[in-house]
């Protein structure tokens, strides 16, 4: 199997280079997960912090689905934090006679309509290995090694499969904008 990295040679992971070759996906996929255009680049950067732990590491196998994952964690972690602060109080500007609301507007529910239509039709051109490695991770929340163990394969294919299906996805929700 070919080891796909953005390192310099043998040196290990290079973050310069994952982030450069990532930050303009990186954003959108945090812009996806409900964050402002603000809010994403800052999670981005978060997300690139954690990343430097990793600097030189040899053992990555996948970058862009390393920083992608963080991102992710720091996408929830950010949630998780905002949601501590949804408690009973009421703000300045819902102090008038009008009062938000807490439901989506008709175009975000729209684009989300439309994201998940994008991703339904990524996963239905999928092989039948890569559909069933995708949903474990994602709809089941099984581990690498979970999915490698139940479906017969190594833990760096599952890595792959996943990495390549989340390219699709995005892909897939990118050619719709």
């Amino acid at each position: 199997m070919t080891r796909k990295s953005a390192s310099s040679g043998d040196d290990g992971l290079s973050v310069d280079a994952v982030i450069r070759d990532h930050h303009a996906s990186v954003v959108r996929f945090l812009r996806r997960r409900g964050a402002s255009h603000e809010d994403a680049c800052d999670l981005a950067q978060e997300a690139y912090v954690r990343l430097l732990k990793y600097e030189g590491s040899a053992d990555i196998d996948s970058p862009s689905a390393m920083l992608f994952r963080i991102a992710g964690n720091v996408a929830t972690d950010h949630l998780r934090a905002a949601a501590q602060f949804r408690g009973p109080h009421v703000a300045i500007e819902a102090c008038d006679d009008e009062v938000a609301s807490e439901l989506p507007s008709a175009e975000r529910e729209l684009s989300g309509e439309q994201n998940v239509s994008a991703i339904d039709r990524a996963i239905a051109d999928f092989s039948p290995r890569r559909r069933r490695i995708f949903l474990l991770s994602r709809l089941e929340g099984l581990t690498y090694a979970e999915i490698a163990e139940r479906c017969g394969v190594s833990v760096k294919a599952v890595e792959k499969h996943v990495s390549r299906a989340l390219r699709a996805c995005s892909e897939s929700i990118d050619a719709q904008l």
